[in-house]
């Protein structure tokens, strides 16, 4: 099979190392100061003024729920077949997710959406029996 010139583009282009995104945020971010509740949130306003209506903002939901362990994943996971933990913990990432609305000064223009750290799928098809 031969390649044509925009496969070999796109191979070129993403062939490069990147980092792996273990923490939020990033480590490259990180400073001397011990962050509180004040100081991120005021970070938070301040990116969120920044990016929200020139670009949008990206959010990452961590879903940390497998049914069983990839051997190759390094993610913070809970292996369960228990799929009630979903609630609770959805429940209370909607609840955080209001906390930063509360503080926008518009509304959010989500450019990205990122799931990650178990399985997606894990969610039932219900969003959340609280909710």
């Amino acid at each position: 099979m031969k390649m044509n010139e925009q496969q070999e583009y796109l191979i070129q282009k993403y062939n490069v190392p990147a980092p792996r995104y273990t923490s939020y945020p990033t480590v490259p971010y990180w400073d001397q100061e011990v962050p509180n509740a004040k100081r991120w949130m005021d970070v938070v306003k301040y990116t969120f003024a920044e990016s929200n209506a020139t670009k949008g903002i990206s959010l990452y939901i961590h879903l940390p729920f497998c049914e069983a362990l990839c051997t190759y994943c390094g993610c913070n996971t809970r292996i369960t077949k228990n799929h009630s933990v979903e609630d609770g913990y959805i429940a209370a990432i909607l609840a955080e997710w209001q906390l930063y609305v509360n503080q926008f000064s518009e509304k959010p223009i989500i450019r990205e959406l990122h799931l990650g750290g178990g399985t997606p799928t894990f969610s039932s098809r219900k969003t959340c029996a609280s909710c």
